[in-house]
């Protein structure tokens, strides 16, 4: 006995339905850049405002400033400028803004509860905030304050410079942080990678990621082929 004509049509209604749902999350999802010289835009991170943060991974939120700069917000309250993004590599560079305070940025930097890491040169730096300006030298560097302000001036040193030389009258120990060279040392870049999602493999075949449906308490990702050639 042949299969009923309404049988069909419910199973071209459920085929309907699911192509058209993976094609809106794609429409809803699609790469995106805040610029056209900005790094572009896809999973797992996500542009608050113009996505769903179902489009991204936890933690992978940036919004677009009015100057149509990509900005990445860390824990604290830390923006950053982001200028490039890798992602079969895993990789992310950014910059501290002009317009903010680089002082206070660089003393609530810390990368703990965020889903990145820095990625090299690292080094352990003591910070003073010191009642009077001191002079600068290879041992200590002073960072530049925020303006209008009326802060006392701070200072970092690496951790393992002996600092009995050094005239620290006047200042006190405020800080110990393990942080990149690279932020004293040029124009105050920032290298960190992510770990967690796991996709780089699967951008490295043409492929892309997303988040898969679950019931699970964790977010799971799913990797989509690209359809072959001629199919």
């Amino acid at each position: 006995m042949g299969i009923p004509l309404f049988s069909y049509f419910i199973l071209f209604m459920r085929l309907f339905a699911e192509i058209n749902g993976e094609g809106s999350q794609d429409d809803e999802c699609k790469v995106s850049r805040c610029s056209h010289h900005g790094p572009v835009i896809r999973f797992p991170f996500w542009i608050k405002d113009h996505h769903s943060d179902s489009c991204g991974y936890p933690g992978f939120e940036l919004s677009c400033s009015e100057k149509d700069q990509t900005m990445l917000e860390l824990p604290y309250s830390v923006r950053l400028t982001v200028e490039k993004i890798n992602y079969t590599s895993q990789d992310i560079i950014a910059r501290f803004p002009h317009d903010y305070c680089f002082q206070r940025q660089i003393l609530n930097l810390n990368l703990s509860a965020s889903p990145f890491q820095f990625t090299y040169g690292i080094d352990d730096f003591t910070f003073f905030n010191c009642s009077e300006n001191k002079s600068e030298s290879y041992w200590l560097s002073s960072l530049p304050g925020c303006f209008p302000s009326s802060n006392n001036p701070v200072y970092a040193a690496q951790s393992y410079f002996y600092l009995g030389d050094v005239n620290l009258t006047s200042c006190r120990k405020i800080l110990n942080a393990s942080l990149p060279q690279s932020i004293f040392y040029g124009a105050y870049g920032v290298f960190m990678n992510w770990s967690k999602p796991m996709h780089g493999n699967c951008e490295a075949q043409g492929n892309k990621c997303r988040l898969k449906k679950s019931n699970s308490t964790e977010p799971e990702i799913e990797c989509i082929h690209k359809p072959a050639k001629g199919t």
